[in-house]
């Protein structure tokens, strides 16, 4: 039943909204009639695409976020549907919620793209509407933005005059059932007479309550009944009548033949399935009994995939390369040098920045490498280090405030592994942690049958330079020297002003805003800046401020979440995991290695700790996000994440920081979790790949289900990345790692590999492409996804059957280069659209005087060729490292120049008061700054600016894997964990000694301690999560085996 007439504080018309769409069909005299199509579940099929399955669990979360439990959720969604007509009524009226967040949680959130596309039959029969005699609106509850949506992805929106909308930030807003919200849309569109109006709706309610209005035609539409449906059902747009007894699928006449919508026949596929329903209404068991045995045999087919394939062993998963089988797709004649050389026809932005841009500014060109004197001389004079502001003092409380947040700290001897890095070389010899998933993911057994020494040490990855100790790898060349000796100290000066600028105003924090100079905590409030940045330190010999950031890593409490944004946009008290795992557990396990201090291992381990329930889920692969040591959270037995969707590259890019854990540890039960979550992946997951043995972006696990994109970009990167690194870190004694990454590449060079020749003047592009399932690919150019040519450049050398890679990894690097140097500013875009060179649009179409259409000039903007580019600049590190990889492993000098050139296009219009700024647009002169440096900015992108003009000899890749953060990890050597502090002696070894604290370890910072006290003065009752967190702070669980 439909609750009661809610008071209107404002006429019919302002309680809805209407979008005018002006279809490209309408014609310009006065319709007769209004046709209303529902949208969701009516313009596309509710059983193929389960959106409203989707939309239903994204409300039930929802309600379960203001604190109910899952049955009260659930009671009350369907009671508020039932009384309201839409349940975020109900939530407005009795729990003052703000509607625009509910939509943003709910529709906005629903991956739409991935499951809707366009249907013939639907476009055909709204172009075949007589545009004289009728006018299209869309009439939902849903809001604009969602009707838009879908009505844009299902290429309808030129079809509508218009949408009647929900209209979520007006107060008073009504919906379907009511009377109010019909009688508004006919005020929208000056339509009072009730006989004008034709109404299709796949709710009975809303059908019913349309006809008491006096809406003489209305149609509902049942997905599910035998009656006739789809788009036949529309077709005829039948009249319904309903009594008592009978249903709305019987009809009377025609609406088509007796209404001014103009007849529109029936082709014989649609009368042929109006003859079989026909037959099932006169045999209805026979048609039973055939449904219900195909049901039976797809029931079966399910079972059997997933019963079987997770137990198949490992070497029939997939099609593997033999060691020195050459591999499939793309064959490229092997030439590890660059060819492309700077010429006006290669690359014009060097040569003359204004002739493609005129807005650039005259005088020193950055993209030559040519430094503004002011610029040059910042860098020349970086600020002195010194220690960070006293903090003003907490008030006089504030112990009696926090003491119920205090707890006794975590242990080595209480809570830390019991085993010892020796036992790491013997896998096989330690016992396996309980399985705690179900069949059939329970069945697992690691892969140690397959573990064995390899019969030759792993090839080595860098150019074997004449001298790898000097600045220019070669034997005398004091000239060369020089200047790379030069380019590294602006390197470290530049970093020094960053790193000065956060320690200034936002010591503590996880980051520094570099113009407002305002700390921000975007990363759980734990430094995130300090524990990603320990490793540069070390790397640049600044060791007074290693000794700083060893104070901070001492005190920091991982219990207290205090970020701005700690969960995808959320303060809700859960940790975003992916995140947390690479930039703080990376940063402390290769701090670790690089220094031997205990202290960074025995927090990496208790954050380590911390972060294994996020693999406590019915499949074994991790949750998005969680809440640390919470109650509320399910434990083993009950699993977490049931139901919920995986990002690619979060579920499986822990693998390299885990996997050391374990090599310093002894622990394996670190590495097992890991393990399993590739496992699945390989098997199961991989299985069901529409490209080989590429994997989409986004994952559901119960049951298997693979949306998303196909990309070795964005949501997918790291997860390619840390197949050849897991293998390079494990010193070849699993080749499973290999395999995949050889299975994977292989696909990508089939699948995702492609050309760009539509730019003029442009030199041999290469990019990995986007592709969606059954659709052509995409010719997108990610600045995430330039990583790429890092990876296959390691690939190449450690896979010998895949040396002609090395030709695929230099032309996608140099591709990425020349997204940097064919901007104003030398700055790569977060991304760019090609045209493909078979699309329709990629020319203009010229109209002759004669009225002769032709062919014109090609498109694009900002270049021709260009479709559509992302212009911000965010401080990204992905091409720098690729461009340090290729110098690494080709010794190609060239490198250093574009690395160069890059940098100082970078300091030039970046270079901030408190650090360096991300830009709004790459080609935009001067440029515009935004307020931000992400901790990566000191992690990734100066460390690898730092190498590139470095000796070879500093972090080898021989010696070092680099995390997907760029924390470098040892790697084995002699067929044995290297253990940590065992760095080889180009390093800049920490000699100083470590201090000891006469303070409990995690006993808060004072940034810590500042905010958890304002956050309680300000709110007396503390929030749920944080209020059941404290109980279990005295019992802290081990991954002990």
């Amino acid at each position: 039943m439909v609750g009661p007439r809610p008071l209107l504080a404002q006429p019919w018309h302002a309680c809805v909204g209407l979008e005018s769409l002006t279809p490209t069909f309408r014609d310009a005299s006065d319709a007769q009639a209004i046709v209303w199509l529902d949208i969701d579940n009516t313009l596309y099929s509710h059983m193929e695409t389960r959106i409203a399955d989707r939309m239903v669990e994204r409300i039930r979360a929802y309600f379960i976020s203001l604190g109910m439990s899952e049955r009260e959720a659930d009671e009350l969604h369907m009671h508020y549907y039932k009384e309201y007509g839409l349940a975020l009524r109900g939530l407005v009226r009795h729990h003052t919620i703000d509607p625009m967040d509910y939509d943003r949680h709910c529709d906005a959130s629903l991956p739409l793209e991935s499951l809707l596309r366009p249907d013939d039959e639907v476009i055909d029969l709204l172009r075949r509407f007589d545009r004289r005699k009728t006018r299209v609106y869309a009439l939902t509850n849903a809001y604009k933005v969602h009707a838009l949506r879908v009505l844009r992805l299902l290429q309808l929106d030129p079809f509508f005059d218009g949408i009647v909308y929900c209209d979520y930030e007006n107060p008073d807003f009504t919906c379907k059932p009511y009377d109010e919200f019909y009688l508004a849309a006919e005020a929208a569109v000056h339509a009072p007479d009730h006989a004008q109006h034709y109404f299709v709706d796949d709710s009975l309610t809303n059908i019913e309550a349309a006809q008491r209005l006096g809406w003489q035609h209305c149609v509902y539409f049942d997905e599910t009944s035998t009656a006739p449906n789809s788009i036949a059902h529309l077709r005829e747009l039948q009249v319904g009548t309903r009594s008592a007894s009978t249903t709305l699928s019987r009809t009377t006449t025609a609406m088509l033949s007796a209404s001014p919508l103009g007849a529109v026949p029936l082709s014989w596929p649609q009368r042929t399935y109006a003859q079989l329903e026909r037959r099932a209404y006169r045999r209805p068991w026979l048609f039973m009994l055939l449904y219900s045995l195909a049901l039976l045999i797809v029931v079966r087919v399910v079972l059997l995939l997933l019963f079987r394939s997770p137990h198949l062993p490992s070497n029939e998963r997939l099609r593997m390369l033999d060691e020195h089988e050459a591999p499939e797709g793309i064959e490229l004649e092997f030439d590890p040098a660059s060819n492309v050389t700077f010429t006006d026809a290669t690359f014009p932005a060097v040569v003359n920045i204004a002739a493609a841009w005129p807005t650039a500014t005259p005088g020193p060109n950055p993209h030559r490498g040519e430094w503004d004197d002011a610029v040059l001389a910042r860098l020349q004079n970086p600020p002195p280090l010194v220690p960070p502001p006293t903090p003003a003092p907490l008030p006089s409380d504030w112990k009696d405030v926090l003491a119920p947040y205090t707890h006794a700290p975590w242990s080595q001897a209480l809570h830390g592994s019991r085993t010892t890095p020796e036992e790491a070389l013997h896998p096989e010899s330690q016992p396996v942690e309980p399985d705690w998933r179900a069949l059939p993911w329970g069945a697992w057994r690691p892969p140690l049958a397959n573990w064995s020494a390899p019969r030759t040490p792993l090839p080595r990855v860098q150019y074997p330079f004449a001298d790898a100790s000097t600045y220019s790898g070669e034997r005398a060349n004091p000239t060369r020297d020089a200047v790379l000796q030069e380019r590294q100290q602006l390197v470290k000066n530049a970093f020094v002003h960053a790193w000065q600028g956060y320690k200034t105003y936002a010591w503590g924090a996880d980051e520094v805003r570099p113009i407002s100079q305002v700390p921000s905590n975007h990363f759980n409030g734990w430094g995130a800046t300090i524990i990603d940045a320990l490793d540069t330190l070390l790397v640049m010999g600044l060791h007074d401020e290693y000794a700083l950031a060893r104070e901070h890593v001492h005190d920091v409490d991982f219990l207290v979440v205090t970020g701005e944004r700690s969960a995808y946009g959320a303060a809700d008290g859960r940790v975003p995991v992916f995140e947390t795992a690479i930039r703080y557990l990376g940063g402390l396990l290769s701090a670790y290695d690089l220094t031997g201090d205990e202290l960074m291992r025995e927090r990496a381990e208790e954050l380590a700790q911390l972060l294994l329930p996020a693999f406590d889920t019915p499949t074994g692969l991790p949750v998005g996000r969680m809440r640390l040591r919470d109650v509320h959270e399910r434990p083993p037995t009950r699993g977490r994440g049931r139901g919920e969707s995986l990002i690619l590259s979060e579920a499986a890019s822990m693998l390299l920081e885990y996997t050391r854990l374990w090599q310093v540890t002894g622990n394996r039960t670190y590495w097992d979790r890991v393990q399993r979550v590739t496992d699945v992946l390989q098997g199961p997951v991989a299985n069901r790949s529409e490209l080989g043995t590429l994997i989409p972006t986004r994952l559901y696990m119960d049951p298997i289900m693979l949306t998303g994109k196909y990309t070795l970009g964005a949501q997918a990167d790291s997860y390619y990345e840390y197949l050849i690194k897991e293998h390079q870190l494990l010193g070849g004694h699993l080749m499973q790692y290999a395999h995949m990454y050889d299975d994977a590449m292989n696909s990508a060079m089939v699948h995702l590999l492609h050309d760009v020749n539509v730019v003029p003047n442009a030199p041999n592009l290469l990019l990995a492409a986007e592709v969606h399932a059954h659709q052509p690919y995409l010719a997108k150019l990610e600045h995430l996804g330039c990583f790429a040519g890092a990876m296959i450049a390691l690939g190449a050398r450690l896979r010998p059957a895949r040396i002609h890679d090395a030709n695929v990894a230099r032309r996608l690097t140099e591709t990425c280069y020349w997204a940097y140097n064919s901007s104003a500013t030398g700055l790569g875009p977060e991304m760019i659209n090609f045209f493909r060179p078979t699309d329709t649009d990629r020319f203009r179409i010229v109209t002759d005087a004669d009225g002769t259409r032709r062919r014109g000039s090609a498109s694009g903007f900002p270049l021709v060729g260009v479709r559509q580019i992302y212009a911000e600049y965010r401080n990204r590190p992905e091409t720098i490292e690729s461009v340090l990889y290729m110098w690494r492993t080709t010794g190609d000098p060239v490198w250093q120049e574009r690395g160069w050139q890059m940098f100082v296009s970078w300091m030039t219009h970046g270079l901030a008061k408190a650090g360096v700024a991300a830009l709004q647009n790459v080609n935009h002169v001067p440029s515009t700054q935004m307020d931000s440096m992400e901790s990566y900015t000191l992690a990734e992108t100066f460390k690898y600016y730092y190498l590139l003009f470095s000796p070879p000899d500093l972090v080898s890749l021989d010696d070092f894997v680099f995390t997907t953060e760029a924390h470098p990890l040892l790697l084995p050597q002699n067929g044995r964990w290297r253990a940590a502090g065992d760095v080889p002696p180009s390093f800049p070894r920490y000699t100083a000694p470590l201090r000891t604290f006469d303070r409990p370890r995690g006993d808060m910072t004072h940034q810590q301690k500042t905010l958890l006290y304002d956050k309680l003065r300000a709110k007396p009752v503390v929030e749920s999560w944080m209020a059941s967190l404290w109980p279990l702070l005295q019992s802290h669980s081990t991954a002990t085996p």
